[in-house]
């Protein structure tokens, strides 16, 4: 996808997460933007997909922005303000030309600090530059993205408005790296452009002033004043042909009056303003120009081929799966429980109820109490399953060293391995309730008990849903629709 098409599909993606409740995008528009979506002739695989859901995104942005006029505007927005490539660089210019290196006597100091300055920080920049990449330092820091992130309020109003600051984070993070490249070219080509205005400033008042090259100091003498300009101007005087003189007649060149040099010392300073604008032109203006081209085809790529969640993204992948027809694949692990087969039928049933008839459902072997460890080092975790639901009974005390640990494992195998399947964990409170019926404190013992599970399946950072796998189905289908389906985010259309 180009960066238009991403941004409408990161918001639309944003949206349909949001809007749980099918008002802003209804499900016949969305069955609509599956038909536009479906005339998508072009590519195969992976190329194929994204025009799929380019072309879905399309469909529903221009139905958002028909309803609500501030999504056009949201769409049509930057990350990089356009006049700013361009103001930049030219103020830039424009500070080279004024800028005096030399003040405002006639005197080029052979040891000129500004300039070395220039030099210097230039060189420190490329040292950085070189670190980062060698590091492989992401293009705008973590930090700064969360304190970015962390200033756009989700807020708690409408779902559009949540839709619309949930885009916002994404886009923030989706985009940090064609930002990034925007201003490190916008920096760079300014940093050049300084140069070279510098170089043509210098030259412009050379013209109408004779300047006098000649140095001072109180420490150096001109054995270390050679080195240092053989060190720093030796690489221009081979491409120009300007010899540094010897010692001796760097020597002779020391100022002599005590403050202007008017009583003697210095020369005709055009042989050093030659070598010292090439230098800045060799160590500041070309590295920069070529930096900035660099930065500018990297952004020019990426604009065209912007890189978008794909199969590893939940949202994607249900949408590719019922766009494709195929079935949701839900896997079922229960741990230090064996549920009844009235119990596992009644799950597969309210799965495929909630998900969609021809779903998949797997139901594990049973893991048992501390056998966790082993399980997580010897599993077989397929990448096309949508759910790893982890089942539990309500009836265990939750204990953070095995339940607890038993959660976090599959959470972060499935993170490292197959990050777009969804893990939950199931807890069912069926013989729980039928343990304490009819007893006054069930009520108190039930939310007792939920709430330290609760604990245990948070400070793991698994999602949870408690349930009654053998209660009423009606109410069992619509809790696991409000779990599950809420988040397939009405599919497709389907």
């Amino acid at each position: 996808m180009n960066e238009n098409e991403a941004r409408k599909m990161l918001l639309v993606r944003a949206v349909e997460i949001e809007d749980r409740e099918g008002t802003l995008l209804t499900a016949e528009d969305r069955a609509q933007a599956v038909r536009h979506a479906g005339e998508y002739r072009g590519g195969s695989g992976a190329r194929a997909a994204e025009g799929w859901l380019a072309r879905r995104a399309d469909f529903a942005a221009g139905r958002l922005a028909t309803r609500h006029p501030g999504i056009e505007r949201l769409l049509a927005g930057r990350s990089f303000p356009r006049w700013l490539g361009i103001v930049l660089p030219v103020l830039a210019l424009a500070a080279g030309f004024a800028a005096n290196e030399f003040g405002n006597s006639r005197r080029l100091d052979l040891l000129a600090v500004p300039l070395l300055g220039t030099i210097a920080w230039n060189l420190a920049v490329y040292l950085w530059t070189l670190i980062g990449a060698l590091r492989r330092q992401p293009a705008m820091p973590h930090f700064v993205l969360r304190r970015l992130a962390g200033a756009i309020d989700p807020g708690e109003g409408s779902a559009v408005q949540r839709g619309v600051a949930r885009f916002r984070r994404d886009w923030l993070a989706a985009s940090a790296p064609l930002t990034a490249h925007l201003y490190a070219r916008t920096l760079h080509l300014g940093a050049a452009l300084f140069a070279l205005g510098l170089a043509g400033g210098i030259y412009l008042r050379a013209l109408v002033i004779e300047y006098r090259a000649g140095w001072e100091s109180t420490f150096l003498g001109p054995e270390a004043v050679h080195a240092i300009l053989a060190a720093v101007l030796g690489p221009a005087s081979l491409l120009t042909g300007v010899a540094i003189p010897p010692v001796a007649e760097i020597a002779a060149m020391r100022w002599l009056g005590p403050l202007t040099g008017a009583a003697g010392g210095g020369v005709n300073a055009a042989p050093w303003i030659h070598l010292w604008v090439v230098t800045l032109l060799g160590a500041v203006a070309v590295p920069r120009l070529l930096l900035s081209t660099w930065h500018g085809l990297s952004a020019w790529r990426m604009a065209r081929r912007f890189p978008v969640p794909g199969r590893e993204d939940f949202y994607v992948r249900r949408l590719l799966r019922d766009a494709g027809g195929t079935a949701p694949a839900i896997r079922v692990t229960p741990y230090a429980y064996t549920p009844a087969a009235d119990i596992r039928a009644a799950l597969a049933a309210a799965l495929r109820g909630a998900l969609g008839d021809r779903a998949e459902v797997r139901i594990d072997p049973p893991v048992g109490y501390g056998e966790e460890e082993a399980w997580a080092g010897t599993v077989t975790l397929d990448p096309d399953e949508d759910y790893h639901l982890l089942l539990f009974s309500l009836s265990a005390t939750p204990e953070a060293e095995n339940h607890g640990e038993m959660a976090a494992r599959l959470a972060r195998l499935r993170a490292e391995r197959t990050p777009g399947t969804r893990v939950v964990a199931l807890v069912d409170d069926s013989a729980f309730r039928r343990h304490f019926a009819g007893q006054d404190e069930l009520a108190e013992r039930l939310a007792s008990r939920q709430r330290a599970w609760a604990a245990v399946l948070a400070e793991a950072g698994v999602e949870q849903l408690t349930t009654d796998l053998a209660g009423e189905g009606d109410a069992l289908l619509r809790q696991m629709e409000g779990a599950l389906a809420a988040d397939a985010l009405m599919g497709a259309g389907r």
